[in-house]
């Protein structure tokens, strides 16, 4: 993984990929690379690093060719190196691969090609895939028919996940497939274009190819095939429109951008959802059994929904990892509701989660930032956060957005349940309020302290240590500094045993419930040495190092509070010169387990 483009037509293609590869380096990846066709031979360009060092070296080689595929790359098999980049070319150089997803067998797959004289030169499970198609073609007229044929043949023998794009040499076509990663095609005026994220391609008739289908591009036309090659029609899709411009603008970066659109994000989905929409397509009693998906960020959008399930709503809810759901195994049966929550709707660990939950006959439900994602399409019910694409890494503006889906159904359940509800349509509208308006006075001076930490411990008790676990999570992956989430209760079974006079703890304090409870903890960590970052509603001053005040309710403070840790996760962030919009090792849609 991580994006994929391609162009045919009669236009000069490098103009179009390279565009939309910078376009696609938000995803994060490694290396990046080209294939395309010159007077009809194959060349290859790849660099390890950036899309301007790409673009570079093709300059240096003036490229006028029509047709090409690029490739930027999340390393998964294989280190970061430029035989492991994308394209991948078969032992003849005479056809080239780009490839997201894992091909589980290609061991074995490897060893039989081994055996028939190929040579590997890359670690990749992708380089097994020009080299089948050179042994099933081989000897054999390169005509569109038969290199379907070839393709059809070898993707039935590949266990996993795959998106494809495939050029040939002297053939002026370009030929995709798929099966559980995203390929979305387009046709328009200059030619046609392929990639794995629909805002790259231009706003015209776009294409989603499903599972095991195949497409082969010209110049002039696109035609697609099932599984048995015969041809088939696709419907059109449509980009969704969005209120929020998909540029940095004022800012300094995307993260801080879409970290002060998060009240925004938040208006914006509770005005789009459709209360009787979601009430007729979603309905529960106090006997369902609900189960909540997600991986990551979304998780703890995942976590807080189950909290105020329970609270609110006196629902009992399951809640897990997608990593983990299928091997649990799930007690998921006929008709129990599932949610499955994901920013880009392709994370690949939900989506097979969706896909167990519907061989057992549950209702599914997602909860997606992608109206045209793959998760969107399959699920019985999808529930758009509407927050607009997010560019960086890290999620911000997307994670409240989820939050506001959360506490919107939490509404609506406990009306079909006839119980009251401690908040209104209006007060979770009133976090963009809340949002806007926060200030940190003395961010600067606390963020100065943070910086050159090799730790930081965030604590919390109910609903503020979900709050803890998404603001260790945002520290950690901008920051590069470990910090873990503990709840409060739990740190004199263990943890504690670390805290000393250079020790940094956040505390989060919003529940008025357990205020008295969380004090005893701060004198707890306080006669350790440790020095404490409150962040609180609380009225009342207490002896901590840092006081952060919030204008927010307890059942609401996962909104405010998210925001309180992506402006340290930032400011810490810029202080270490790390690149925020783009952290080391991390890829922003995830399409492989």
């Amino acid at each position: 993984m991580c994006g994929i483009v391609g162009y045919v037509g009669n236009k000069i293609a490098s103009t179009y990929v390279l565009k939309s590869l910078k376009f696609l380096d938000y995803r994060g990846y490694d290396s990046a690379g080209v294939g395309f066709l010159n007077n009809g031979k194959l060349e290859i360009t790849k660099v390890v690093g950036s899309v301007e060092n790409l673009s570079k070296k093709l300059k240096q080689n003036v490229v006028d060719s029509s047709i090409m595929i690029g490739h930027t790359r999340w390393a998964t098999h294989g280190g970061v190196n430029i035989k492991n980049a994308h394209p991948q070319t078969d032992n003849a150089n005479k056809i080239a691969v780009v490839h997201n997803g894992i091909i589980e067998n290609y061991e074995v797959l490897k060893k039989e090609l081994e055996k028939k004289g190929v040579c590997f030169s890359s670690q990749t499970d992708t380089e097994i895939i020009p080299n089948l198609l050179h042994i099933y073609l081989k000897n054999v007229e390169l005509t569109t028919q038969n290199i379907l044929f070839a393709l059809s043949a070898i993707t039935k023998r590949l266990v996993g996940t795959y998106a494809l794009c495939v050029i040939f040499e002297n053939i002026n076509q370009i030929f995709v497939c798929s099966r559980f990663s995203p390929l979305v095609v387009c046709k328009f005026d200059g030619g046609a274009m392929v990639s794995s994220d629909l805002n790259c391609l231009p706003d015209d008739d776009c294409f989603k190819l499903t599972d095991n289908t195949f497409a082969v591009l010209d110049g002039s036309k696109i035609e697609f095939f099932d599984e048995f090659l015969n041809q088939i029609s696709l419907r059109k899709i449509k980009k969704p429109k969005t209120q929020f411009k998909d540029d940095s603008g004022k800012f300094g970066s995307f993260m801080e951008k879409e970290i002060f659109e998060d009240g925004e994000a938040v208006a914006s989905t509770i005005n789009f959802l459709d209360f009787n929409s979601i009430c007729d397509d979603v309905v529960i009693n106090k006997e369902s059994h609900l189960f909540i998906t997600a991986c990551g960020t979304a998780y703890h959008a995942g976590r807080v929904f189950q909290y105020i399930l329970k609270k609110i709503c006196k629902l009992e809810s399951y809640i897990n990892y997608a990593s983990e759901f299928r091997y649990s195994p799930p007690f998921v049966k006929k008709d129990d509701v599932c949610f499955f929550i994901s920013q880009s709707g392709e994370t690949a660990d939900t989506l097979s989660c969706l896909k167990l939950a519907q061989s057992l006959e549950a209702k599914t439900v997602a909860i997606t930032n992608v109206q045209t994602s793959t998760i969107a399409d399959l699920a019985d019910k999808n529930i758009p956060t509407n927050a607009g694409i997010e560019r960086a890494v890290a999620s911000t503006k997307a994670f409240v957005a989820q939050l506001a889906v959360c506490y919107f159904l939490t509404l609506k359940f406990a009306e079909q349940l006839s119980i009251d509800c401690e908040f209104s349509k209006e007060d979770i509208l009133f976090q963009q309020k809340a949002l806007d308006e926060l200030q940190i006075e003395n961010l600067s001076k606390i963020v100065d302290e943070l910086k050159d930490l090799s730790s930081i411990y965030v604590l919390g008790r109910g609903l503020d240590y979900v709050s803890a676990m998404e603001g260790a999570l945002k520290i950690k992956e901008v920051s590069y500094i470990h910090c873990e989430a503990i709840p409060l209760g739990e740190l004199k079974h263990g943890s504690i045993a670390l805290f000393n006079n250079s020790t940094y703890c956040f505390v989060v304090m919003t529940d008025k419930t357990l205020f008295p409870k969380v004090k005893n903890n701060i004198s707890e960590i306080k006669s350790r040495g440790a020095k404490i970052i409150l962040i609180t509603n609380c009225e009342e001053k207490l002896d901590v190092n840092h006081t952060i005040k919030i204008n927010t309710e307890d059942i609401l403070s996962p909104f405010v509070v998210s925001k309180v840790f992506q402006l340290f996760a930032l400011n810490i962030s810029r202080k270490k010169h790390i690149n925020v919009d783009k952290p080391r090792n991390l890829a922003k849609s995830v399409t492989v387990e």
